[in-house]
């Protein structure tokens, strides 16, 4: 039989075993990956934007309908709704092929 606490410790070291890595990029990388996000606001294209989490990579297709350079906020339109990015958590954008 195990105790609860043994039981608790064992998920959280699982977790920390399952944990990705957040890729760092240089200055001129993220410059580049702010023009694709202000591309797709300006000009009102459809752009996929990958982002990081501890546990995994998420995708997200939609359009920038803003950009907080104080906060570092990317909002959204994604799927009739909206959501708010935090730019150090992009790892990746690009545009729907058949917009290229």
């Amino acid at each position: 039989m195990m105790l609860p606490e043994h039981k608790e410790r064992g998920f959280q070291l699982n977790n920390q075993a399952n944990k990705m890595a957040r890729p760092e990029f240089t200055e001129d990388e993220q410059l580049e990956l702010f023009r694709w996000l202000k591309a797709s606001l300006v000009n009102t294209i459809e752009i996929t934007i990958t982002v990081y989490s501890n546990y995994g990579i998420e995708t997200y297709t939609g359009i920038v309908s803003g950009l907080d350079s104080r906060q570092y906020l990317v909002k959204l339109d994604w799927l009739g709704d909206w959501k708010l990015i935090d730019f150090k958590d992009i790892i990746g954008a690009e545009f729907s092929a058949d917009r290229c």
